[in-house]
């Protein structure tokens, strides 16, 4: 269920919340007068009464769970501008690094691996000199939208880690299908041009990754991928590197 339709379900749920509260208050308050006998005619008073209660509860349910929604859909969209980068609406820095703190505390539970990726656009610099910094931003929507599509939805985390550079979160991979995942990324984004302004512009990625275990330090093991993109970018541009323990011993 998407949030919207949850938003919708919980403020019908609250509207009838509301409404059966006011009619059962009604209902309630009519028994004890009747009981009371002081009426002449009070069955005809318990049901004008209701009537009244319904005329004056339903309104006010509705305005309510209007206002529930209301207050609902102003939350999330709080939670997505604190989680997400502005430019390409990918996970923020901040919420990336809790999303993998949460994919180590999940193979704790149930074992695996993962694979934390780093890809860094070669040469942006270039394309902002040359066609001007909204194309750079064109272009780094573009890869952001790419780069998503290529990944397994909810299971994969994708991130802007800074500037030109991005973060991935492959969840339950071993170290080679990390490297066909980084390959089949930078085959995408190799042959990918937009057009801005009627100019075709195009940019190749370099990659580094680590394999993400359960008993890692998060920190270290982007320094350790951080290690392998710039070997990736030293080495030639539109390459791949995997971290691991050789490179390691040669940092």
């Amino acid at each position: 269920m998407s949030a919207y339709a949850r938003d919708i379900k919980d403020s019908l749920t609250f509207f009838v919340f509301v409404a059966t509260t006011a009619l059962c208050l009604s209902f309630t308050f009519s028994v004890f007068v009747y009981r009371l006998g002081v009426l002449e005619d009070p069955q005809r008073f318990l049901v004008a009464n209701l009537v009244v209660a319904a005329c004056v509860a339903i309104p006010t349910a509705t305005i309510a769970s209007q206002h529930e929604f209301q207050l609902k859909r102003y939350q999330r969209q709080l939670e997505s501008l604190a989680s997400t980068d502005p430019l390409t609406g990918l996970l923020n820095r901040r919420f990336f690094r809790i999303s993998a703190e949460d994919e180590m505390k999940r193979q704790r539970r149930m074992g695996g691996m993962a694979a934390l990726i780093l890809f860094d656009l070669d040469q942006f610099k270039r394309v902002n000199d040359r066609y001007g910094h909204q194309a750079g931003d064109a272009l780094l929507k573009r890869i952001a939208e790419i780069a998503y599509s290529e990944l397994r939805g909810p299971f994969d985390k994708l991130g802007r880690w800074g500037g030109e550079e991005f973060v991935v979160l492959l969840s339950s991979v071993n170290r080679d299908q990390a490297w066909l995942v980084c390959d089949r990324l930078r085959e995408r984004l190799e042959h990918t041009e937009i057009d801005y302004n009627g100019e075709k512009i195009s940019v190749t990625a370099s990659f580094g990754y680590e394999m993400l275990t359960p008993d890692a330090a998060f920190d270290r093991v982007v320094e350790s991928a951080d290690k392998a993109l710039y070997v990736s970018k030293s080495t030639g541009r539109n390459r791949i590197t995997y971290a691991g323990p050789r490179l390691a011993a040669t940092a």
